[in-house]
């Protein structure tokens, strides 16, 4: 028969680092004309009640209450607890403590930095609690898990009694969902030579290409798109119509902000330099060049996207 398993002297508690979401309010009902207590419908507002009342019944913001949603795009970011546990009066030292942690994404697993980098806490006293960051750029869809492992050594407190200490160790796992915060489609269209009268020619290759892009929010909450670039391949150069071809001195078009479910266009004039060979995939698809994407939450978070290399289509 196996003994009980002996609890650990360290807990260790894992907190997603996020920035705070927006209160929302919702205004008190109007209180009848022949009441004896009237009630102002702003009362419930951050700004309190007019009249020099500074009395705030709800915070401006609030801390998301849960996980979580976790975003491609986006970094994600711990912070790891390792508290002692053990009373005052335990006869028990906790030294040497140490924290490693990785991510599991659905094609690799990523050892992770922690700050601060130092590794070892020397001793841990009662009640003492050493926390680490991490932060990991979301790249996949799909299932993650983040891996922690907790090391540590228990001493005798009592100096008189040689000890070697006993080195303890455990790991936890915590699992979440990165879901995609921008869907983009793309459809790629090509436009023939002008000026080939030959009949044989008319088959060439063209050299200006224009590429649709559609983005979407696929996220729980609104969106500022900060930056769409289209980084070609050395044989092309583009211009993105929307914003670069509205010509010198004219308003430059705002950021578009996406609501949930909100979709913007996009679309990029792409030109062949004179004298340059484009590459090809094996199928004859002319390889363009990627479209990278920054954007931010209401607030602040950054999140950046690059697609993979787009081409033209198959020839007949």
């Amino acid at each position: 028969m196996e003994a009980p398993k002996e609890p650990h002297s360290i807990s260790l508690k894992v907190l997603r680092l996020s920035r705070p979401t927006f209160h929302e309010y919702v205004r008190l009902p109007q209180s009848p004309v022949d009441t004896e207590l009237p009630i102002d419908p702003d009362a419930a507002l951050s700004q309190g009640i007019q009249g020099g009342n500074d009395f705030l019944f709800q915070p401006l913001l609030k801390l998301p209450p849960a996980f979580g949603s976790a975003y491609v795009g986006e970094t994600f970011s711990c912070t790891l607890c390792a508290n002692n546990e053990l009373p005052d009066t335990s006869d028990r030292l906790i030294s040497s403590v140490r924290i490693n942690a990785e991510i599991q994404a659905p094609t690799q697993t990523v050892p992770l930095d922690l700050s601060p980098s130092d590794e070892y806490q020397a001793e841990l006293n009662s009640g003492d609690s050493l926390q680490k960051i991490i932060r990991f750029d979301l790249k996949e869809e799909g299932n993650h898990v983040l891996a922690v492992s907790l090391e540590y050594t228990e001493v005798a407190a009592n100096k008189d009694v040689e000890s070697a200490g006993r080195m303890r160790t455990f790991r936890k796992l915590y699992q979440f969902v990165a879901a995609p915060c921008l869907s983009v489609r793309t459809k790629v269209s090509d436009f023939p030579l002008r000026g080939l009268e030959n009949e044989k020619r008319s088959y060439a290759r063209p050299m200006l290409f224009a590429l649709e892009v559609q983005l979407e929010n696929m996220a729980d909450g609104p969106i500022t798109l900060v930056q769409i670039v289209f980084a070609p391949k050395p044989a092309f150069d583009t211009t993105l119509v929307n914003w670069d071809a509205s010509g010198a001195g004219s308003d430059r078009m705002e950021s578009p902000f996406l609501a949930p479910r909100d979709i913007t266009q996009a679309a990029f004039l792409i030109k062949q330099k004179p004298n340059s060979k484009a590459e090809t995939t094996k199928d004859e698809r002319v390889i363009l060049g990627q479209l990278v994407i920054r954007w931010r939450t209401s607030m602040g978070d950054a999140g950046f996207l690059t697609t993979g290399w787009l081409s033209t289509r198959k020839r007949p």
